[in-house]
C-alpha cells in the first residue's frame, strides 16, 4: 500500500475525527466542560497532527511537479496564518492564538517534510543515507523546538521536555554534521589530489598522442610526395594534351584514385584510375597498379588499350598472390591510347563519355575489375571516329557518390552529365572550375566520402 493512499485514509479518518469532536460538543456540552484542559489541548493537537500529515503522506510519493504545486500551496497558507496571528496579536483579536497554531502545524507537518523529500531527490547521488538520517532528524528537532515553544506559550503542559528532546537531537545532528564534514573535506582533498594526477595522467598521454599523430601525419604528407612524385606531372600532360584538364581530389593526404599517363612512340596514354579503398590502403594498392599499368607498355610493349588491361590485371594478380593470401583489391579503370587522328579506349567498370554533335555520349565498361573476379574476360578495345574539338570525359565514381544538396543525396552520374553538358561551350579551364564549385556547394558541410579524378581531353 503506498503513502498516497495511507494519506487519504489518514484523511478521511481525522475528518471523521472532527466531526464526532463537533457531536461531542454539541450534544455532550456539560460533560464536556468538565473533562481536562489537557485531554482538550491533546485532542485538538492530535486532530491538526493527523490532518496535516495525511497531506503529506498524499504528496510524499508523488511527481516532482505536484510536490512543488503542494509546497507552494501549504507554505503560502502557512505564511498567512502567521501573519494573521501577528496583527491579531497587535490588535488583540480573538483566535489569533487557533490561527497561530494552525500556521505552525501546516508548516511543520505539511510543508518541511515534503521539502526535505524533494531537496533529497534532487541531491540523492550526491547524499548517502547517514545525510539523509541527519537531515531527517534536524526536521525533527526543530518541530519539537518551534512545539515546545508554542506550547510554553500558550501554557500548555510538556513544553519543557518538548524543547528539551529536540535541543538534543538538535545537538546530535550538529555533532553529525561536523563529523561529516570533516570526512567530507578529508574526501575532497584526497579526490581533488586523484583529479590533479589523473589531469596530470591525460595531459601527458595528450602528449604521447601529439606526437604520435604528428608522426603519422608527417609519414603520410611524405607518402603523397611519394605518390606526387610517381603521378606523370601536369606539365608533362600539357604539353601532349594542351587542351585538357585534370580535376584531381583525394579525400584524404593520399588518395586510391589517381591519373596515369606514359608516351610511347607517337601513341600518348592517359587514364583515370580508381583503387580500393582510400587513403594509405588506397594508396598501397595504387602504387602496384600504377606500376602494372608502367610494365604493360613499357616492359611488353603494349600500345591497344584493352590489352593493357589484359596485361595489367596478370600484373596486379601477381603481384597480390606473392604470399599465398586471397586479396581481392584492384582498381576500375578508363584508358584512352591517343595516335595521331586516332583514339582507342578501353574500361574496367568506368565508362567513357564523349561530347559530340551536341550530345554527350558513353561507351560503356566491360563490367570487371582490375583484379581478382569470377570468369574473366578480356578487356575490349574501342575505336572512336572523332572530329575536331569533340570533348572525352575519364572519370572515377566519387564525383557522382558525393552526398550534398537540400536532402543530404548523392549527386549521381545523370546530374554530372547535366553539368558537362551545360558547360561544354566553356574553355577547359573554366569548366574545371565549374566542376569544383557545382561539387563543394553541393557538399556543403558534409565530408567528402571518396577520392575525386575527372580528366577533360578536347581534340
Amino acid at each position: 500500500m503506498n503513502t498516497n493512499k495511507i494519506g487519504k485514509y489518514f484523511l478521511g479518518g481525522s475528518l471523521i475525527y472532527l466531526v464526532v469532536i463537533i457531536l461531542i460538543l454539541i450534544l455532550f456540552e456539560d460533560s464536556v466542560e468538565y473533562l481536562s484542559g489537557t485531554v482538550k489541548v491533546f485532542s485538538i493537537l492530535f486532530l491538526l497532527l493527523s490532518f496535516f500529515t495525511s497531506i503529506t503522506m498524499i504528496y510524499y510519493n508523488s511527481s516532482i511537479e505536484k510536490r512543488r504545486k503542494a509546497i507552494i500551496i501549504t507554505t503560502f497558507v502557512s505564511v498567512i496564518f502567521f501573519s494573521s496571528a501577528i496583527v491579531g496579536k497587535l490588535y488583540v483579536f480573538p483566535g489569533t492564538n487557533m490561527i497561530g497554531i494552525l500556521g505552525i502545524f501546516l508548516f511543520s507537518f505539511s510543508s518541511l517534510p515534503l521539502i526535505i523529500k524533494t531537496r533529497y531527490e534532487k541531491r540523492k547521488t550526491l547524499l548517502n543515507n547517514k545525510i539523509l538520517l541527519l537531515s531527517y532528524v534536524d526536521l525533527f528537532s526543530v518541530i519539537l523546538i518551534t512545539m515546545g515553544l508554542l506550547f510554553r506559550y500558550m501554557h500548555w503542559p510538556g513544553s519543557v521536555i518538548m524543547i528539551i528532546v529536540g535541543s538534543l537531537a538538535l545537538m546530535l545532528t550538529l555533532i553529525g554534521w561536523n563529523i561529516s564534514f570533516k570526512k567530507e573535506v578529508k574526501l575532497r582533498a584526497i579526490a581533488e589530489d586523484r583529479l590533479k594526477e589523473s589531469f596530470r595522467e591525460i595531459e601527458e598521454k595528450h602528449i604521447v598522442i601529439e606526437e604520435k599523430n604528428k608522426e603519422i601525419t608527417d609519414s603520410i604528407n611524405y607518402a603523397k610526395r611519394i605518390q606526387e612524385a610517381i603521378f606523370p606531372s601536369f606539365s608533362f600532360i600539357k604539353k601532349h594534351l594542351p587542351n585538357s584538364f585534370i580535376y584531381y581530389q583525394p579525400k584524404d593526404i593520399v588518395a586510391g584514385d589517381f591519373y596515369w599517363a606514359e608516351k610511347i612512340g607517337d601513341t600518348f596514354f592517359i587514364a583515370a584510375a580508381d583503387c580500393t579503398g582510400h587513403g594509405v590502403p588506397g594508396a598501397l594498392v595504387s602504387v602496384v597498379c600504377y606500376n602494372a599499368l608502367n610494365r604493360s607498355v613499357n616492359e611488353f610493349k603494349l600500345t591497344e588499350p584493352g590489352l593493357i588491361l589484359d596485361k595489367t590485371r596478370e600484373l596486379v594478380l601477381e603481384s597480390f598472390s606473392k604470399n599465398g593470401e586471397d586479396i581481392k583489391d584492384g582498381m576500375d579503370i578508363s584508358l584512352l591510347s591517343i595516335k595521331r587522328e586516332t583514339v582507342k579506349w578501353a574500361g574496367a567498370n568506368n565508362p567513357l563519355w564523349y561530347y559530340q554533335d551536341n550530345q554527350l555520349k558513353e561507351i560503356k565498361a566491360n563490367k570487371q575489375p582490375i583484379g581478382k573476379t569470377d570468369n574473366p574476360n578480356p578487356f575490349t578495345t574501342h575505336t572512336l571516329l572523332l572530329q575536331k574539338e569533340d570533348s572525352l570525359y575519364l572519370f572515377t565514381d566519387g564525383f557522382a557518390d558525393q552526398f550534398g544538396g537540400p536532402k543530404g543525396k548523392k549527386f549521381k552520374y545523370k546530374q554530372l552529365e547535366e553539368l558537362l553538358i551545360n558547360s561544354n561551350h566553356l574553355n577547359f579551364s573554366n569548366q574545371h572550375k565549374m566542376l569544383e564549385t557545382s561539387l563543394n556547394n553541393w557538399k556543403g558541410n558534409l565530408e567528402q566520402v571518396d577520392d575525386i579524378c575527372i580528366i577533360g581531353i578536347r581534340l
